[in-house]
């Protein structure tokens, strides 16, 4: 298994939600139940409703079936939009329609 950005916990990891706006971007808050982030983290986990966790993942099996990925296959994750994300200034924009 690789050691990129493992963590030991996901508390070590920026948290934030993820709220849908009317424009149809998406919008990350700072989750304020935890500390607000430095940006120096390694990773990010983002709570979002149920509705959009269990639809986010619904073509997963089929990817999974396609790609004959089997348990404890690597595969990575691509997210369009975020590759060009300016992290800098406290606010980070990023249209990922």
């Amino acid at each position: 298994m690789d050691d990129t950005n493992q963590v030991s916990s996901g508390d070590k990891c920026a948290q934030t939600y993820a709220t849908k706006l009317s424009d149809g971007t998406w919008r990350l808050y700072d989750d304020e139940r935890t500390a607000a982030p430095t940006w120096s983290e390694v990773c990010g986990r983002s709570a979002m409703s149920g509705w959009v966790n269990s639809t986010s993942m619904s073509p997963f099996p089929t990817f999974a079936k396609e790609l004959r990925l089997i348990d404890q296959d690597a595969y990575f994750v691509r997210t369009p939009g975020f590759d060009k994300c300016d992290a800098s200034k406290p606010t980070i924009m990023c249209d990922i329609r």
